[in-house]
């Protein structure tokens, strides 16, 4: 039958199983909605939006429902006359006027159009494959694209966006019902793909495809354009089909032969022996699977996965690749006076990732990770993404399928499928590679001419490294690609610098620090134009890798510390808004600062660094009005707070031998210091009578036997009362406390002067013992040691509070909020209370000026920036989003928030860090799909 019918057949069948699964939709939806709407963890204005979204939907759903059919005719329409750009249909030609598949390139450039279409993708699974590998067929073509497939998830993805676009609804109200048209939507592609596949197969054309051998011409002086019709490299299958073949069509566009190898085919690799099947092995046929082993090939995956890209071949940045000796030896080498794909450098791939190693093994060790990966490739350490076989359904199709599966990586994390001469597979002549390699090193050579280096600047990478740093780096308007990427100028000229790397080892290095910034620039929490910066310092960073091996395995660097610190606060600064300015201007100094310079200037990061945190505290602290007042009043609230635990120190050392009432003894020990405290900050004399009335109440209250007691208590009653409640207004204590200490010790004095005779209570101390046992407290400087504060913090937030009050400040104190456990006040001043645990040092290396973090409490969910933190690891100052005044938290109970999960760190780790982690579990992906 022909190829036309048996297209149009396909077709009827997708589009009716497409009509038929869409009335099924809107209860399916409506369902999901409420579930998410009834959440427990969906907030409060995200279960308005989404409940506003479902009251939609019913309305909408007629047009909805309409809309979708009449897109997807209009996409089909175009997409077939695009399939492998060689069939088109009279029928098709015609109604391809209203509609292009790239008409808004908006949809394929978000994350929710991404997501949905790769969702399609999943669900259909193995359907979907075989229908690439039955299209393929049908066009006589080798490669298996799914680009290429007319019926491909992409114009299901299309079609849900366009209709629900054309209802006009509100944005936060589309987005909603996108993504749950497409998540309910999904659930029926494996069926849509399997009806296109049984349209197919009852036509015959069957879900195999055998590789062919691929002619090559007899010298390269033969690649040109005109060579197209002559069929040389005209396609993948044809070996030279002439004009009307396969190879003839796909170069008839005037690309020639050279547009084969452009796409990333070596000429003659697919060897074969005529119409042979490939042999399955795990996902991969023979000859992918051995390419895919190759050192270079791992390496590019890598680069491809970090971004969550295809793996294909960068524009820019052909990839090293080597394909197995069998599959070279099967065919004559036309390029027998170029490198060899087997030879280094050209196109074996990294030497340092040679043989059957790990490549997540290898990183983790230059990483210095504690915990390397097993060799064994079915284990997997901890961290590792496990590998899942793919399960191959047991339909005729799915087998017939599985002896050709092209590029079927089996991990949800990778590209569906790939084949022979598509942009997944990777694949590089040798010609091609080797001509890349000698353009690049000789522009490196004429730039770095142009600038008349001396003669010892071209002599070892390191110090031509530091001279492109100074002279190559493209401002900041050219380090964005044509795609809006920031480049990665080590990948640009990775073949150069490998020309230069003297061992293995500078190779790595190259390799390693090029896929950290592959990271990086790319990193989220970064702002764009820091990452711009950022990028331009990647041969000076390099530079530095090569001359301290710590750089990649030490966290404690001090370039890794002055980057992580600079993009962190980059980040907060634009969160938190109102020092967005100052340091962008400041961070902007510290770059042209690093580009006038090498890593050869001694403890340049770490004097940079020192310079920037002192700024960025500055900063933080005296930006903002009201944190400024509150940290000042926090330092006046600590003097006082310090004052008052050494007066209390030195009573407390006197009074256990004396015993009295738990009441007296209680005031003495907390109000009256405080009394003590607050005349010393104004009277010196005063506070000294209030020291000296201590020994004297105490005296007072003792069974007087003698008559001079006697009447020396009853002179001094009246200047002893008098101080007391001169002591007790200064402090501003409650009236009615100062009345019932007043009838206790009226009572307690008249006990003192008339005893009774058989009275058992001790008469006590003479008043001269009693001053001489206070002799410290009343007449020697105060002192206190480091373990014994924590008996009184009681204390420093009733200071705080007094200043805050005195000072006119709206400052919030969170401790309470957050519902911080407190002891007993008199159980806080025991002298022998446990001490409090040590505070986590990995949590005190987090709490820095200009963190972020996000708390959640039962009366307290915001999110806030550290802006001042206590030099004494006592108290941290936030602003609050939506907060015009700052708020005090102590440390202790922020890292008890931490431990219970009720606040965290917006960023989970600094930059560096996220780098390695992301590289370490992306390397992990490329070897699960090698096993």
């Amino acid at each position: 039958m022909a190829a036309n019918e048996s297209l149009s057949s396909a077709r009827a069948e997708f589009t009716h199983a497409f009509n038929h699964a869409v009335p099924g939709i809107l209860p399916e939806a409506l369902e999901a909605l409420l579930t998410k709407a009834n959440y427990n963890g969906t907030s409060s204005a995200d279960k308005s939006r989404i409940v506003n979204a479902r009251a939609i939907l019913p309305e909408k759903w007629d047009a909805i429902s309409r809309a979708m059919p009449v897109h997807l005719v209009q996409l089909l329409d175009r997409s077939i006359t695009t399939a492998y750009s060689t069939f088109r249909p009279a029928s098709a030609l015609g109604k391809a006027t209203e509609l292009a598949l790239l008409d808004s390139s908006t949809f394929e450039t978000t994350l929710r159009f991404n997501e949905m279409t790769q969702n399609f993708r999943d669900k259909a699974g193995q359907a979907l494959l075989d229908l690439n590998i039955r299209i393929a067929v049908l066009f006589g073509q080798d490669d298996i694209r799914e680009r290429e497939n007319p019926f491909r998830p992409y114009l299901l993805a299309r079609c849900i966006f366009l209709a629900v676009e054309e209802q006009k609804l509100s944005q936060e109200s589309e987005a909603i019902l996108i993504e749950q048209l497409g998540e309910t939507f999904a659930s029926t592609m494996a069926g849509i793909y399997e009806a296109a596949n049984s349209a197919l197969e009852r036509q015959g054309i069957s879900a195999s495809l055998a590789l062919k051998i691929s002619k090559a011409p007899e010298s390269l002086q033969t690649r040109s354009p005109a060579a197209g019709g002559q069929g040389g490299y005209g396609g993948t299958g044809g070996g030279g089909g002439g004009p009307s073949g396969p190879g003839g069509a796909g170069a008839g566009g005037g690309q020639g032969a050279y547009s084969t190898m452009q796409a990333g085919v070596f000429p003659g690799a697919q060897a074969g022996q005529g119409q042979a099947q490939v042999q399955n092995q795990g996902a991969f046929p023979a000859a992918q699977q051995t390419s895919m082993a190759s050192p270079g090939v791992r390496l590019e995956q890598l680069f491809q996965t970090v971004r969550g890209k295809p793996l294909s071949l960068p524009a820019a940045t052909p990839v090293l690749a080597q394909n197995a000796g069998a599959m070279q030896a099967a065919v004559p080498n036309p390029y027998a006076d170029m490198p060899s794909p087997g030879s280094p450098p050209a196109n074996a791939g990294p030497a340092w990732l040679s043989g059957d190693r790990a490549l997540g093994g290898v990183l983790r060790q230059a990483f210095g990770e504690a915990s390397p990966v097993s060799q064994h490739r079915d284990k997997h350490s901890e961290g590792a993404i496990p590998f899942t076989a793919r399960e191959n359904p047991q339909s005729s199709s799915a087998q017939a399928g599985a002896q050709a599966r092209t590029g079927q990586f089996a991990h949800s994390g990778l590209p569906a499928a790939a084949g022979p001469g598509s942009n997944d597979l990777i694949q590089v002549p040798a010609a091609l590679v080797a001509s890349h390699l000698q353009n690049i090193e000789s522009q490196l050579k004429q730039r770095v001419e142009a600038q008349a280096l001396p003669p010892e600047m071209s002599m070892g990478l390191s110090k031509v490294l530091g001279q492109m740093h100074k002279v190559m780096v493209p401002d900041s308007t050219a380090m964005k690609d044509e795609k809006g990427e920031i480049r990665n100028l080590i990948r640009e000229h990775k073949d150069a610098l490998y020309s230069l790397a003297k061992d293995t080892e500078e190779q790595m290095c190259i390799d390693l620090v090029a896929m950290l910034f592959e990271v990086m620039l790319c990193d989220e929490l970064v702002p764009f134009n820091i990452r711009i910066s950022l990028g331009r310092l990647q041969f000076l960073i390099l530079q530095l890798a090569l001359k301290e091996k710590s750089l990649l395995s030490d966290g404690k660097h001090p370039a890794r510390l002055l980057l992580n610190r600079i993009c962190s606060i980059a980040y907060s600064a634009q969160q938190i808004g109102d020092v967005d300015n100052h340091v962008t201007e400041e961070i902007a100094r510290i770059i042209k600062t690093l580009m006038r310079h090498d890593s050869d200037v001694p403890e340049l990061f770490s004097r940079i660094q020192n310079r920037f945190e002192t700024f960025i505290s500055r900063e933080l602290r005296t930006n903002n009005q009201h944190i400024h007042r509150t940290v000042k009043a926090l330092g006046e609230a600590e003097i006082r707070f310090m004052r008052f635990a050494c007066i209390a120190v030195a009573i407390n050392k006197a009074m256990p031998k004396v015993n009295v009432e738990m009441s007296f003894r209680s005031f003495l020990r907390k109000e009256w210091v405080r009394a003590i405290e607050a005349a010393e900050r104004t009277d010196a004399l005063l506070a000294r009578r209030y020291r000296l009335l201590v020994p004297d109440l105490l005296w007072s209250v003792f069974p007087k036997l003698d008559n001079d007691d006697r009447n020396l208590l009853s002179s001094m009653l009246p200047t002893m009362v008098g101080t007391l409640r001169h002591g007790m207004d200064l402090m501003e204590l409650e009236k009615s406390r100062q009345q019932k200490l007043l009838n206790w010790l009226a009572e307690a004095h008249a006990q003192a002067l008339r005893p009774a005779a058989d009275s058992k209570k001790p008469q006590g101390l003479s008043l001269p013992a009693m001053h001489e046992r206070f002799e410290q407290f009343t007449n020697q400087p105060d002192t206190i040691e480091h373990s014994e504060v924590h008996h009184y913090e009681f204390a420093r937030e009733i200071y705080q509070q007094d200043v805050f009050a005195e000072l006119g400040l709206h400052t919030r104190m969170l401790d309470k909020e957050v519902k911080r456990p407190e002891l007993p006040a008199e159980t806080a001043i025991v002298a022998d209370a446990p001490t409090e645990p040590e505070l986590n040092p990995a949590y005190l290396e987090r709490i820095v000026c200009g963190a972020l973090v996000d708390i959640k409490t039962e009366k307290l969910n915001a999110k806030a920036c550290l802006r001042w933190v206590d030099p004494n690891l006592m108290y941290v100052v936030l602003s609050l989003k939506g907060d015009d005044f700052p708020a005090v938290l102590s440390i202790r109970v922020l890292c008890q928030l931490l431990d219970t999960a009720r606040l965290r760190f917006v960023e989970d780790e600094p930059l560096f860090e996220r780098a390695i982690r992301t590289l370490l579990r992306s390397a992990d992906e490329v070897d699960n799909v090698r096993v």
